[in-house]
């Protein structure tokens, strides 16, 4: 009778040994949760949540507009393929990175991009440039449900924060 019992065990010690160390591929389970979808500032959405954006340099608005965050799955075709830019124009007189100079009497072109997405946050391009030449180039995170805000340059903020609207009736 003992034997029986050594000989059931080893079975079963086998058995669990070969179930530990085959492929998960064989005990395929799939997620019931969605993955959160990320957000991007172009595309149609019918949802009303908006973004703002503000760019102060050395505390005087220098930017500021709102815009439709629209949840997008990764695997959607709604998002454009071609990058939005929004542009706006500021005087010179600033130091850009330490080492740019610009003067009074320049016209500094300001560049905003999307640059990524994930769950809950969208990374925006920054880039500044005169006469040709990029004085600075960075990125800004923008938490999608929360104020924002981040120094991309001596001086230079940029404050992201959650719109909310009401839906037209």
């Amino acid at each position: 009778m003992s034997s029986f019992k050594v000989r059931t065990h080893s079975f079963g010690f086998i058995v669990l040994l070969i179930l530990a160390l085959s492929p998960s591929g064989l005990w395929s389970q799939t997620s019931q949760i969605a993955p959160e979808p990320r957000r991007y500032w172009f595309g149609k959405c019918p949802e009303s949540t908006y973004m703002g954006i503000e760019v102060q340099v050395h505390g005087r608005m220098i930017h500021r507009s709102s815009f439709p965050i629209c949840p997008v799955d990764a695997r959607s075709t709604e998002k454009e393929d071609r990058p939005k830019i929004v542009a706006f124009f500021m005087k010179g007189g600033n130091v850009f990175q330490g080492k740019y100079r610009t003067t009074p009497t320049q016209t500094i072109e300001g560049n905003i991009w999307q640059a990524g997405a994930d769950p809950g946050a969208i990374t925006f391009g920054l880039s500044f440039s005169a006469k040709g030449q990029v004085l600075l180039n960075t990125v800004h995170v923008a938490e999608v449900n929360r104020e924002s805000e981040s120094e991309i340059d001596s001086g230079i903020t940029v404050r992201t924060f959650p719109i909310r609207h009401e839906k037209s009736k």
